[in-house]
C-alpha cells in the first residue's frame, strides 16, 4: 500500500533555548511627487485614435445632425485610417531616403499618394489636401507674412 503524500512540509525545527530572530521591517518606498528631484513621470498609454475626426467628417457642416456610428464600425474605419496613414508615411519616407534627403517634402508625400491609391482616388485626395492647406494658410495668415517678407 502506498503511503499518502503529506500536504504540508514540517516547519524547520529551532534549537532549544535559542531566541527567534527578529525580522527587519521593510522600508516603505517613498513615492516622489511631480516636481521633486528624481521623480519619474508616468507614461500614458500609447493609443492614438482618429475617432474624433471621423465623427466630424461624418457629421459634416451640420452641427446638430444626428449621425451615429457603432463602436464596431468606428473601430473598422479607425483601423483603415491608421493603416492608410502608415502605408503613405512609409512610402514617402522610402522615397525621401532614395533621394538622400533627410527632410520629408510635399513632393514625396504627393508621389506616395499617387503610388498607393488608385488614380481617381489619388486625384481627389490631392485636391482635397491642397484645399485644406490653402484654407489653413489663409486662416493663419502665413501667406501674407511670406509675401511681405519677400518685398
Amino acid at each position: 500500500m502506498v503511503s499518502p503524500v503529506k500536504a504540508q512540509e514540517s516547519p524547520k525545527k529551532e534549537k532549544r533555548g535559542a531566541k527567534p530572530k527578529a525580522r527587519k521591517a521593510k522600508k516603505e518606498k517613498k513615492v516622489k511627487k511631480e516636481g521633486e528631484e528624481g521623480a519619474k513621470r508616468r507614461k500614458k498609454a500609447d493609443y492614438s485614435s482618429y475617432s474624433r475626426f471621423i465623427h466630424k467628417l461624418i457629421r459634416g457642416d451640420k452641427k446638430k445632425a444626428q449621425v451615429r456610428i457603432t463602436s464596431r464600425g468606428m473601430a473598422i474605419v479607425n483601423s483603415f485610417v491608421v493603416d492608410l496613414f502608415e502605408r503613405l508615411a512609409g512610402e514617402a519616407g522610402r522615397l525621401a531616403s532614395h533621394a538622400n534627403v533627410k527632410t520629408l517634402s510635399s513632393k514625396a508625400v504627393i508621389a506616395a499618394v499617387k503610388m498607393q491609391l488608385p488614380k481617381g482616388l489619388a486625384e481627389h485626395a490631392l485636391g482635397a489636401g491642397a484645399t485644406a492647406v490653402a484654407s489653413y494658410s489663409k486662416s493663419t495668415g502665413s501667406a501674407q507674412k511670406k509675401s511681405s517678407s519677400k518685398k
